[in-house]
């Protein structure tokens, strides 16, 4: 949600361990830009859902959460009747002509898809967001962050421009088949083991 609003991961960094520091020790580091002019109940939700536990707004259920005031105008019971803000235009499932074109990015390697009790958690409802990213480039321009943007030119990565602003949504080009055959992959290759 931070990163939906904001444009960039409210504990981003060059590198992982870094990442990992800012994570642990959220209160410290979680910002908000007064250039994102996020709402009192924009920042409030994030907190409470970024708190421990035991704070943790959900832990009563989900509707403890869409009674959050930040979903004051959402109807939950007309959500699916709904016209969308946006429809593409689609001719088919394999059609990508709504996106931008980026770099090659190496696919996941079969050993890396996680094992054990990760590897369980995956549902092929979480499989659609593999290789999901939303990408605010006016926030990030603005922003203290360096981080180093580039407009891709290759058909292995999509995204879709916003008209409201420089950002985009990116989709990697790997299927939900891609990603399973790979997790099957690594389960047969660890009970071979």
């Amino acid at each position: 949600m931070y990163e939906m609003l904001v444009g960039y991961p409210p504990f981003y960094s060059d590198d992982p361990v870094t990442t990992c520091r800012k994570i642990v020790h959220w209160r410290h580091h979680l910002k908000f830009p007064e250039e994102a002019r996020l709402t009192p109940e924009a920042k409030d939700l994030i907190c409470r859902l970024l708190c421990d536990v035991e704070h943790r707004l959900g832990i009563m259920g989900a509707d403890q959460i869409k009674a959050h005031p930040w979903f004051k105008d959402v109807v939950w019971d007309k959500l699916y009747e709904m016209e969308a803000a946006f429809k593409p235009e689609v001719n088919g499932e394999l059609d990508t002509q709504n996106f931008m074109k980026f770099d090659e990015v190496e696919p996941p390697r079969p050993g890396r898809t996680g094992s054990g009790a990760m590897r369980k958690m995956l549902t092929s409802q979480d499989l659609s967001f593999v290789g999901y990213t939303y990408k605010n480039f006016d926030a990030v321009k603005g922003s203290h962050h360096s981080i180093d943007i580039k407009r891709c030119t290759s058909s292995k990565w999509s995204s879709i421009d916003s008209s409201h602003s420089d950002s985009m949504v990116e989709y990697s080009k790997y299927s939900v088949d891609d990603i399973e055959a790979q997790i099957q992959q690594s389960s047969g290759d660890a009970m071979s083991q």
